[in-house]
């Protein structure tokens, strides 16, 4: 039989467990909605890379989920442009080009790793 002690024991770990990772989920999450905890957490740093800025430039650090820097605002209407164009070029590599392997347009694609967007001049 479980003892006082040994149930107010598993209920705080549970409990602690369930604040734990709450507070890992990001909040606020409008374009990436269909991807797990990790999968945002890589795809955002693949974002990072792709135009070789930090975490801090989009986001305010002390509250990721926060909508009060522009760049977070834009990046994510680019993000829904990215979405977009995969969908669109995966329909022509399957029914047009009858390719199986698909190149995905990333934030690399036009950044470079860079923040300004790569020209042709």
């Amino acid at each position: 039989m479980i003892r006082t002690a040994q149930l107010v024991m598993i209920t705080a770990l549970i409990f602690i467990t369930s604040v734990v990772q709450a507070q890992k989920a990001p909040k606020n999450v409008q374009v990436l909605k269909d991807l797990s905890i990790k999968e945002i957490r890589t795809y955002m740093k693949a974002v990072s890379s792709g135009i070789g800025e930090k975490c801090n430039y989009c986001h305010d650090m002390k509250a990721y989920d926060k909508d009060d820097k522009k760049p977070k605002l834009v990046a994510r209407e680019y993000l829904k442009l990215v979405n977009e164009i995969n969908i669109q070029v995966a329909m022509i590599n399957k029914n047009v080009m009858k390719k199986s392997k698909l190149e995905m347009v990333t934030c690399y694609t036009c950044h470079a790793g860079g923040l300004e967007i790569v020209t042709e001049e």
